[in-house]
Parts: C-alpha cells; structure tokens; sequence
C-alpha cells in the first residue's frame, strides 16, 4: 500500500459514524423537499464545542454543535423548521450520551420536585398538521375578530433574531420587567392580514390583538406544528402517574461530567 492509499484508509477508519435522520416535517416546508438528513454522531472532538466559554456565554453553543454534525449541504441549519431541529438534537443527545436523560420534575400532588429519568426513544415524532399553499403559508381564522390571516412556522434563524430584538429591546427599555416575546413572535409568523402585508400594519394588529384570539392562534400553531412531542408520562415517589412536558434544560447537552470541565 502507497503512501497515499494509507492516508485514505486511515481517513475512512477515523470518520465520525453518521446516520439520516428523519424530519418530522417530512421535508414539505423545504425546497428541496428532503425527508431525512446526514447528521454525524457526537464525538470527542465535537464535546470541545460543548466546553467552549465563549460559544457558552454567547448562547451560540447548540447552534455551533448543530452546524458541526449536519452534514447535508442541501439546507442550512438556521433555515430548519424548530421541530426538525428539535428531532436531531434529540438524535445527538441519544447518540452521544444515552437514550436515559435525567431530570427534575414537580409532582403535582404534593408540589415537591424529585429526580427521575425520561427515556427519549419513547418520545414520539409530530408530523405537519395542516397542508400550505403555494407560498408555504397557513391560513387562520380568528374567531373573535372574524378575520383571516396567513402565517409561517418558524425557522431556528427567525427564533433567533425574535431572541435578539427582544433583549435589544428590553435593554433600550430600560429593563421595565415587560418581555416582548410573545408578540414579537407572533408579529413573525403572521404575514398577512386580511388582504394586507404591511409589517408595521401587521406588528400593530397583533398588539391589539383580543387575547382569545391571541390564545387560539398559538393553540392552532401548537396542533400543527411539525417536531418531537415532548409530553411524557411520569411516575412520582408515591406510584402515581402524571403527564408533563419534558423540561429540556442546559442539562440535556451537558452531564454532570461536562458540567465540572472548567
């Protein structure tokens, strides 16, 4: 064997193992329409990304660590639906650390917290709920205001750039307690009403938006909404079981091994 062909062959004997994950969404929103992507394995040299000080403190870590395992050059991770981006980070937690995920709960009979496990092979995917147009948009109808809407699910790109102009604005606000978030999301997705696609009209109309319609909107969003369903049944001290959703803390992308690596 060459030099070269021993190069190669050590290349492939060191290549992080891979697998296609399915999208929840099926790939209906995308353009290329792709139903799974490659994503390699977490691996010793990607933990470095999980360790990192400066990705930690810039809230870039997991948007870092998806870009690193994402291997299909046919969609960029910022333009994955959230609930797609959920299924893979759900895929890599399982992959690099195990399928058991520890967690703390609240038992609702007793309101005490108390530790248990969530098995994650248990959590079910969520297909789309609803077909869209030629635009990719979604039709609404709000029942108080008696008014159709059009709207778009969320990219990972858009939850990030809601995140960013609300801690803008909380800061030029002088911090006076009042997040923004639930309308800033809602003024995103929204892009019509009515007949009008103005995104100041649009911002406006969801701030004096009925609260009722505010809620079934969101609840219309939560049915359709393509991902990971995260409700899962637990079992309390006592032997009681009980239904929350699992709470997908700093603690899913970092043991307690992780957790002491200064």
């Amino acid at each position: 064997m060459d030099q070269t062909e021993q190069i190669s062959s050590q290349n492939n004997e060191f290549q992080a193992p891979y697998d296609l994950v399915p999208l929840p969404s099926e790939g209906v929103l995308y353009p290329n329409k792709k139903d799974t992507l490659k994503v390699e394995y977490l691996t010793a040299s990607k933990e470095n990304i999980l360790t990192s000080p400066n990705l930690i403190r810039s809230g870039k870590v997991l948007d870092k660590l998806m870009e690193m395992c994402v291997k299909d050059t046919d969609i960029k991770v910022e333009d994955l639906l959230l609930g797609d981006r959920n299924a893979i980070m759900i895929f890599l937690r399982s992959t690099g650390y195990g399928e058991m995920y520890p967690v703390k709960v609240i038992d609702p009979e007793t309101g005490e917290e108390f530790e248990t496990k969530v098995d994650l092979s248990k959590l079910k995917s969520k297909p789309l709920g609803a077909k869209p147009d030629e635009n990719m948009e979604f039709d609404f109808f709000l029942p108080k205001l008696r008014k159709k809407i059009k709207f778009k699910l969320l990219t990972s790109a858009g939850e990030r750039n809601i995140l960013e102009k609300v801690e803008a604005l909380s800061k030029l606000s002088k911090n006076t307690g009042v997040s923004t978030l639930l309308t800033s999301r809602l003024s995103r997705m929204i892009t019509q009403v009515e007949d009008k696609r103005d995104n100041i009209y649009i911002q406006q109309f969801v701030e004096n938006m009925p609260a009722s319609d505010s809620l079934a909107f969101r609840s219309h969003i939560d049915s359709i909404e393509p991902g990971i369903d995260l409700e899962y049944e637990f079992e309390s001290l006592s032997g009681k079981k009980f239904k929350q959703q699992v709470p997908i803390s700093v603690d899913f992308f970092f043991p307690s091994s992780l957790n002491n690596t200064k």
